[in-house]
């Protein structure tokens, strides 16, 4: 069972997301976060990370948020997928 933290979003324009073990990718549009074993995507624009605390699974995002996404990652190296 993975724990899907908690996201608390205010006026669309900041973010504080719990249970968060790494970043995989950011820039000013789209932040990937990890969360156990699923990824959070947060898009819109004018995006940054405030803060960032693995190590307590907080990270806090700013900018105008226009979604919030969870998704599960393939299993599997993307060579052995290919190859099946």
């Amino acid at each position: 069972m993975s724990e899907y933290g908690n996201l608390i979003l205010e006026n669309r324009e900041k973010l504080c997301v719990s249970a968060v073990t790494d970043v995989e990718s950011y820039d000013d549009r789209k932040i990937v976060l990890r969360i156990g074993d699923e990824r959070l995507t947060v898009t819109g624009s004018g995006l940054r990370l405030n803060q960032v605390n693995v190590e307590d699974g907080e990270a806090a995002v700013a900018g105008l948020i226009d979604g919030c996404a969870y998704s599960r990652p393939a299993k599997g190296s993307f060579w052995g997928r290919l190859t099946k």
